[in-house]
């Protein structure tokens, strides 16, 4: 199908390294991009984003209602299979992350499409409902309850299990986030 068609339309671009965007899109002729960006291929534009047609690995529509995809701001990010299954079922609704440079992109009403790292194919759409920042993991667990953050009722919670996805130094360097969400 070509790139054109897809232009207005909300979807799922998948590009060269297998991240996902979802947005509604704008096609761009060729020529445009070469007037405009200095390359010479057409190319699809979600949100602040362009994909060139030799970095897009596939695109599809998108279902469901279309104002879900044209009126909030999009991201991208992985879960591991237990905090992915934990989100699922509903039992985790804080999702604990650095407050780096990608996550200060969020805002109250976003959505995140989390896929799971796995490998599968299965993603799961969530609307940020609030932002809670901490300078560090062990203030946001004295903040919110473990069974929010994905832990089983009455399981041990400790700030120090974030240690495995981010080091002390990237902690101290950036601070934390609880991005509380809720499954749409």
């Amino acid at each position: 199908m070509p790139l054109s068609s897809y232009n207005g339309q909300c979807v799922r671009i998948v590009d060269a390294q297998g991240d996902s965007y979802d947005g509604q899109c704008r096609w761009f002729p060729a020529d445009h991009c070469l007037r405009t960006f200095g390359w010479r291929e057409e190319a699809l534009q979600v949100g602040d984003r362009l994909f060139y047609l030799s970095n897009i690995q596939s695109v599809r529509e998108l279902s469901g209602p279309p104002e879900l995809w044209k009126s909030r701001r999009q991201h991208f990010m992985r879960l591991a299979p237990g905090p992915f299954s934990a989100m699922k079922s509903g039992r985790k609704t804080v999702e604990l992350r650095l407050w780096d440079e990608k996550r200060r992109q969020l805002k109250a009403g976003d959505v995140i499409c989390f896929a799971c790292s796995d490998g599968g194919a299965e993603t799961l759409r969530v609307q940020v409902t609030e932002l809670l920042r901490f300078p560090t993991f062990a203030e946001l667990y004295r903040s919110v309850p473990p069974e929010d953050m994905g832990y089983e009722p009455g399981a041990p919670a400790s700030p120090e299990d974030m240690n495995i996805y981010y080091s002390p130094g990237e902690q101290a360097r950036w601070g934390v986030v609880g991005i509380r969400v809720e499954r749409i």
